[in-house]
């Protein structure tokens, strides 16, 4: 397929650096192309104290709102498993809410997808679901 000069800005615009795979930029897209506010991309976040808690797939960190992709690899790898428990439990414990979505989240059921992050959205008051 040859791309026209009108579709390649259109492309550009929506690379994003840092994203680990490609799934995480299709969750991603998923949720921009939906209309919902633009997550940021692996920012690190720290607790009160400023210890490295996680850096998490997409989040909006003025909300709290973590949201990770979770591949196959994180539940047949043990240790990656344990290690994705515990970062969750650390930032739930600084009030983040932390939303997982998988493969089949994301190919199968889309919508789900969109509707449970706006509605984490929502539940925490982002300003641009309620401008009018």
């Amino acid at each position: 397929m040859v791309e026209t000069s009108g579709e390649r800005p259109f492309t550009a615009a929506l690379v994003r650096h840092g994203v680990d795979s490609p799934m995480e930029s299709r969750l991603r897209l998923l949720i921009v192309l939906a209309g919902l506010p633009e997550p940021e991309v692996g920012r690190t976040v720290y607790d009160a104290d400023g210890g490295w808690l996680a850096r998490p797939d997409l989040s909006y960190p003025d909300l709290k709102i973590a949201i990770e992709y979770d591949g196959r690899n994180h539940l047949l790898d043990s240790n990656q498993w344990r290690r994705d428990i515990r970062r969750r439990e650390n930032l739930e414990r600084e009030g983040w809410l932390v939303r997982v979505i998988t493969a089949a989240d994301v190919l199968r059921a889309p919508e789900t997808v969109v509707a449970r992050i706006a509605q984490d959205l929502r539940a925490r008051n982002h300003p641009y679901l309620f401008a009018a």
